[in-house]
């Protein structure tokens, strides 16, 4: 969506004024307000030149069509904060369904290899013995892809690439293609990309709180694996720009952008020194609210190498 900003305001765009508009778009019942969302939002208006902004929706569900549809707001100014945005128009990038992601074949060549670079700051928690939330700096691809949640041996929702297969696409579809990518897809590489190291970012919250998240850029290599594998890659990869990365927050999940890589050097197997690692940490600007040790010693000992779904 391409939207243009009517007026000057002194005060900036907040990102949980987005969040608060598109929770009226789409909006969850009290008793789901808490759950997982049916919609992706990769960032929020971003200024592309004068009062332009472009927001990217992205709708999960294929069976619940969403509650309103952004081309019907194309001219009808919607207010964000203090702030007028009128829509200008509305381009749809993607309407493969589940099935088609899934099933369909991708082609004569195969994917094995692509660099992800983020668009905006990406949060990854998890949470420790005591319920506490820890940030975890470094994006293994295990993170990276997503979550699924089981519970009495069936899928009850997830996050993330892999989250939006099994909480929406097919159920016959979904077990068989999960099992693939979760059981047959340990050999998935991670190596940086030159001169764009993943780095320490700041993702700012309401009420003036920091939390720890990441930019920058990896590349992720197929090691092994027979043309389904490859197939699975591909729809992951798809899925990641989709769905998003990390953390929901008032900016939405994090913005990630995908180049599939068709020549280049074989995979490597990443073996960092620990020195080498620390070093390369160094965070564009020193954050102001860190946290506590507990989260900066976790900082520290996150490992950079290792497989997908280890």
């Amino acid at each position: 969506m391409i939207l243009r900003d009517l007026s000057d305001t002194a005060r900036p765009i907040r990102p949980e004024d987005c969040h608060g508009l598109l929770n009226r778009w789409w909006p969850q019942s009290p008793e789901e307000h808490a759950a997982a969302k049916r919609w992706s939002m990769n960032g929020w208006p971003l200024p592309l030149g004068d009062r332009l902004h472009h927001w990217t929706l992205t709708w999960l569900d294929d069976e619940v069509p969403p509650p309103l549809d952004p081309e019907g707001l194309v001219g009808d100014p919607q207010r964000i904060g203090d702030h007028l945005l009128v829509p200008l128009s509305v381009t749809r990038t993607h309407e493969r369904t589940y099935a088609q992601m899934l099933v369909e074949p991708r082609g004569p060549s195969a994917v094995r290899a692509a660099e992800v670079r983020s668009r905006t700051p990406i949060v990854m928690t998890t949470r420790d013995a005591t319920g506490e939330r820890i940030p975890h700096i470094w994006p293994s691809p295990r993170r990276l892809f997503g979550a699924v949640h089981r519970s009495g041996g069936g899928i009850v929702g997830g996050s993330g690439a892999v989250g939006a297969v099994a909480r929406f696409a097919p159920p016959a579809l979904a077990e068989a293609w999960l099992e693939l990518v979760l059981g047959g897809m340990a050999q998935v590489r991670r190596s940086p990309l030159e001169g764009e190291d993943v780095r320490l970012a700041e993702h700012h919250h309401a009420d003036n709180r920091t939390v720890l998240g990441w930019h920058g850029g990896i590349r992720l290599d197929m090691a092994g694996g027979d043309r389904r594998h490859t197939d699975a890659f591909a729809t992951l990869l798809e899925l990641l720009e989709l769905a998003g990365a990390g953390k929901y927050t008032a900016q939405g999940f994090g913005a990630v952008h995908v180049d599939t890589v068709t020549c280049g050097r074989p995979p490597v197997e990443m073996s960092v020194p620990r020195t080498r690692r620390v070093s390369n940490r160094t965070p564009r600007r020193t954050p102001q609210r860190v946290g506590d040790t507990h989260a900066r010693a976790v900082a520290e000992v996150e490992e950079f190498g290792g497989t997908l779904f280890d």
